[in-house]
């Protein structure tokens, strides 16, 4: 029998995308997953819309609230809640490839040293209707936080990091610094970044001194990678990305593209 998934997904005002994010999940290959949404006090029709799907497959969970209890504190929550042997991390905006979890369950059930799983990304920008391919180590201790699935053993997100938040999550607390996540390299999810959306992180890292994000408990890389993003307005930052590294899926991807591509228009 297949062991149970549980997905979970943080939402906030996500009626412009939440739908296709839900039916991505449901269509997967794999069957045997619940869904688990808290709602972070949406004001507009969020809910709602979970709810009609929700009459046609029981699997979706929602979990209303009338405080935003933010990403991670929400993500504990549900992790309080979640019943399955692994857990999957979704953002309420992407969209997942139908093989996703039917490939990681797959590895995890034949590779009981790694304690999680992960796989490259699409970054589409709506406002460059451009693809951007973004892929981890094979072996490591971080994943694209939307891509990762992991054994549910207890683990808890760290709310009082509050830059990188995810990253200190899969490296200090899951891996422990080791590398005991599989990255697959083929792009199981898209991450929709949408021209009018707001980039919460982006929110964070105007909030944090230079000094602070220098005494985080992460990798050089990240390091520069969050100063570059506290220092530079987003745009710019997304703006330079498409022109140097847009349209770089690897041959071998294509047809991921070509699927994510009917998904997004």
């Amino acid at each position: 029998m297949q062991p149970l998934v549980s997905v979970l997904i943080c939402s906030y005002n996500a009626e412009q995308f939440i739908e296709k994010t839900i039916r991505s999940m449901l269509d997967q290959a794999y069957k045997n997953f619940e869904v688990l949404v808290l709602d972070n006090a949406s004001t507009d029709k969020t809910v709602e819309l979970l709810r009609n799907i929700q009459k046609a497959d029981s699997r979706l969970v929602i979990i209303p609230s009338k405080i935003n209890h933010g990403p991670y504190h929400g993500l504990n929550l549900l992790l309080d809640k979640a019943r399955g042997t692994y857990v999957a991390i979704n953002d309420h905006d992407d969209i997942w490839h139908p093989e996703k979890l039917h490939k990681q369950i797959t590895f995890l059930e034949k590779h009981e040293a790694f304690l999680g799983c992960g796989s490259a990304i699409i970054n589409w920008y709506e406002k460059y209707d451009r693809y951007f391919y973004r892929s981890q180590q094979k072996e490591a201790a971080i994943a694209w936080h939307t891509s990762l699935v992991f054994r549910n053993s207890g683990y808890r997100y760290d709310t009082t990091v509050k830059i990188a938040t995810d990253f200190y999550f899969m490296k200090n607390i899951l891996c422990k610094n080791t590398k005991q996540i599989y990255n697959f390299q083929e792009p199981l999810v898209l991450r929709r970044i949408f021209k009018e959306s707001n980039n919460l992180s982006g929110k964070w890292m105007k909030k944090m001194s230079l000094s602070e994000i220098i005494r985080l408990n992460v990798g050089v890389m990240d390091k520069l990678a969050l100063l570059n993003r506290r220092t530079f307005p987003q745009e710019w930052v997304e703006w330079a990305l498409v022109k140097i590294f847009a349209d770089n899926v690897p041959v071998e991807y294509i047809k991921y593209a070509k699927y994510y591509d009917q998904e997004v228009k």
